[in-house]
């Protein structure tokens, strides 16, 4: 199951940025449908990669994706996925599950993370873990 991560534009000293969230990456239909009820910017619309990360991705098509152009990689301010993160928070705040449970406990790792890059004034994006 691919795993859904924060990658950030630089290092912050003393700061991990690895969490093990499979459960955002399960049901992220289901935050994509919150996202849109809150009215902010889903999850995955923070998704990027690197050129060289997709060039790697493509290279085994090579031959059929010659004329693609690969986008650059976005960096988006941290202030954008707290607002995202907190909305989806407070839409899973109600009716408690175990799937709400995990999804919050995931997204609160985010959040936190999220609040530590705002703090040193760096960028992120999301990325995935195949």
């Amino acid at each position: 199951m691919p795993a859904l991560y924060i990658v950030l534009q630089q290092k912050i000293a003393g700061v991990d940025s690895t969490i093990d969230n499979h459960a955002l990456s399960k049901l992220s239909h289901q935050l994509e449908t919150f996202a849109m009820e809150a009215g902010v910017k889903p999850l995955m619309s923070f998704f990027s990669v690197s050129p060289e990360e997709a060039a790697a991705l493509l290279g085994d098509h090579e031959a059929a994706v010659q004329d693609v152009q690969i986008p650059e990689e976005k960096w988006f301010e941290a202030e954008e996925g707290l607002k995202t993160v907190e909305a989806l928070l407070r839409s899973l705040a109600d009716p408690p599950s175990a799937e709400n449970n995990a999804l919050a406990a995931e997204l609160s790792e985010f959040k936190e993370l999220l609040e530590v890059a705002r703090s040193h004034n760096v960028r992120w994006h999301l990325a995935i873990d195949y």
